[in-house]
């Protein structure tokens, strides 16, 4: 699992780490720096310790960008404050006994470490953390077990040591491992958002080329016989051809403005039902014998209007394509209170054996209708081919 190089808030960024490192140095470091200074133990110890405190707050400066080396630096440096001798002087008067300098209010900071690692390093590291933190319970355990400062004794004192540490340990491995899920799951979410528009537009991309390429072709291909006998329609024909190129290409730039991130780029509203007489009119111009009812007028969603337009125009797209010379289609669009059906017969016999159902178009087709809530069949009806679909209001 890829984590990112971050503990805490993502918004905060390194200058947050630093704050709080510089907040917990403030809070902390003062204590424990004079607690040591006037400790009266080894001057050896003495500079050990000060610079375990100065480590541990440094550690947590950097464990942002470098989780597991700062954590090794305060483990470290918490292992020097387990060896250390108990601390006299000031502070131990006050508390009425000496104490060992894992007492010290900089030991807090092991915490903050041990998040970062379980919140932002790959597996093993944080499992191994865990288990150095449960050891150094251990150790403060055994280490403290003799103090007896606050009046309590034995076992009692033992057993509030004993879960203070622990349940410490625990809830800061735990709320990095949280943090690490929360941070994998919300990466899977955006990737599959981004897998899925990627998807719409390559159905998008397919839909305006396919169609487009078959009314060109069409024109095209007209045109080479009609104009040698009928010169007036040359016209006509060129307009076609033109003006659906046009379309194409202004989809087209809005699809691959889209693809850029290009957030100026135009766009032009997408079409619905009240395009599909349009639309049948363009492939009557493409030579195909087409005839249209239309549903009951009345406001749709835009998706589903887009959906109903999308699946006429691949019906008929692959009509020009497959259905063979002179086959004939016929589009039905009703409309209930509950439901939209757009239905699409062709009497193309060839179409029985070149039209697939695992074709992309089909699957671009199956896919948008199951975007809505809806359901498409689509194979051989007598003698052509049927796209059936019906999308809940």
């Amino acid at each position: 699992m890829t984590v990112p190089p971050a503990p805490g808030p993502r918004w905060l960024g390194d200058a947050g780490q630093i704050t709080l490192a510089a907040g917990l140095a403030l809070v902390l470091l003062p204590v424990g720096w004079s607690s040591v200074a006037d400790g009266e133990v080894a001057l050896g110890w003495e500079v050990a310790l000060l610079g375990a405190l100065i480590a541990l707050h440094a550690a947590v400066a950097t464990a942002r960008r470098r989780p597991r080396p700062s954590f090794v630096v305060g483990a470290v440096a918490e292992l020097v404050m387990v060896a250390a001798p108990d601390l006299s002087g000031p502070t131990a008067a006050a508390a009425g006994s000496d104490y060992g300098p894992l007492l010290l209010p900089s030991g807090l900071c092991f915490f903050v470490l041990l998040y970062a690692v379980s919140a932002r390093e790959p597996r093993p590291w944080p499992g191994v953390a865990l288990g150095i933190g449960l050891v150094g319970c251990l150790l403060a355990v055994v280490r403290l077990w003799r103090f007896d400062g606050t009046g309590l004794e034995g076992w009692t004192w033992w057993l509030m040591v004993a879960t203070a540490t622990v349940a410490a340990t625990v809830a800061a491995w735990a709320l990095g491992r949280f943090q690490a899920t929360r941070a994998a799951w919300t990466d899977q979410l955006a990737d599959r958002a981004a897998a899925d528009e990627r998807q719409r537009i390559a159905r998008e991309m397919h839909d305006v080329v396919a169609h487009s390429l078959a009314v060109v072709v069409s024109h095209a291909e007209a045109g080479r016989m009609v104009v040698a006998q009928q010169p007036e329609r040359a016209g006509d024909i060129l307009d076609t051809i033109s003006t659906t190129g046009r379309e194409a290409l202004t989809e087209m730039r809005g699809l691959l403005g889209v693809l850029g991130g290009d957030r100026e780029s135009p766009t032009t509203p997408q079409p619905g039902l009240s395009d599909l007489d349009d639309l049948v009119e363009r492939m009557r111009g493409a030579g195909l014998q087409v005839s249209y009812a239309g549903a009951e007028p009345g406001p749709v969603a835009p998706a589903l209007g887009l959906t109903a337009y999308r699946v006429v125009q691949e019906a008929l797209t692959n009509v020009t394509r497959h259905a063979g010379a002179g086959a004939a289609a016929t589009v039905t669009v009703t409309r209930t209170d509950r439901q939209l059906e757009v239905d699409v017969h062709d009497d193309g016999v060839a179409g029985q054996s070149l039209q697939s159902p695992s074709g992309r178009g089909l699957r671009g087709m199956r896919e948008r209708v199951a975007a809505v809530g809806g359901s498409l069949e689509a194979g051989p009806d007598g003698d052509g081919w049927r796209v059936h679909a019906m999308m809940p209001l």
